[in-house]
C-alpha cells in the first residue's frame, strides 16, 4: 500500500486525486460541511480547481489532503489533511466531515493519523490548526488528539480566529515538558 494512504481504526485516508472530483464537488457544495472553512461553499468549477490543487500538493510537497472514507462501508465521510497555511503560520491541519459523520469522533481519529504522518513520515516539527471561536466541536476535536490552543489572532478577513498547535515530541524544537 502507498505509504501516503493511512488506515485508522475506522477510516481509510487516501490522497486526493483528480478522480475524486465528482464526489468532492458534492461535499464542497454542501453549506453544512463547508460553512466553517475559510473558502466556504464552492461552485463546481471552484471545487474542480481545488481538487487539482490538492492532487498537485502531494507531488510538490510530499504531503497534502486525503479523502476520508469509512473502512467498513467505503462511504465518503469527509476530507482532511495538511496544507501550507496561506499566512506565515506553517503547515496547517484541516478537516471537514459530512453532516452524517459529524459527532462520531472521526475528527480526532483523522487528526491523530495526520499528526503522526506529519511527524514520522514528513519530518515536520510542528503542525497548526486554525478555527473560529464559535466552532466548539472543532476545538474539542483538536484537543482530543493533543493540540493546544495557543492564541487568538485576527485573520485576513478581519475575523477573530484561534490558533492551535501540536509539536513533534521527537523534535529538538519541542518545548520541555
Amino acid at each position: 500500500m502507498d505509504r501516503r494512504t493511512l488506515l485508522t481504526d475506522r477510516l481509510r485516508l487516501v490522497p486526493i486525486s483528480r478522480g475524486d472530483a465528482e464526489r468532492l464537488a458534492v461535499l464542497h457544495a454542501d453549506a453544512r460541511v463547508m460553512s466553517l472553512l475559510r473558502h466556504g461553499v464552492l461552485t463546481r468549477a471552484q471545487s474542480d480547481a481545488r481538487v487539482a490543487d490538492y492532487a498537485a500538493e502531494w507531488q510538490a510537497l510530499g504531503f497534502g489532503s486525503w479523502t476520508a472514507s469509512e473502512r467498513e462501508t467505503g462511504r465518503l465521510v469527509g476530507l482532511g489533511g495538511l496544507r501550507m497555511h496561506e499566512g506565515d503560520l506553517g503547515i496547517a491541519l484541516r478537516a471537514a466531515f459530512t453532516p452524517e459523520a459529524q459527532g462520531k469522533g472521526y475528527g480526532p481519529e483523522l487528526g491523530r493519523a495526520a499528526a503522526r504522518f506529519a511527524f514520522e513520515v514528513v519530518g515536520l516539527d510542528r503542525v497548526v490548526a486554525i478555527t473560529r471561536p464559535d466552532n466548539i466541536a472543532g476545538q474539542r476535536s483538536l484537543e482530543k488528539f493533543g493540540m493546544r490552543r495557543e492564541r487568538e489572532f485576527v485573520g485576513d478577513s478581519g475575523r477573530v480566529l484561534l490558533l492551535y498547535a501540536i509539536d513533534n515530541p521527537k523534535s529538538r524544537l519541542s518545548p520541555p515538558e
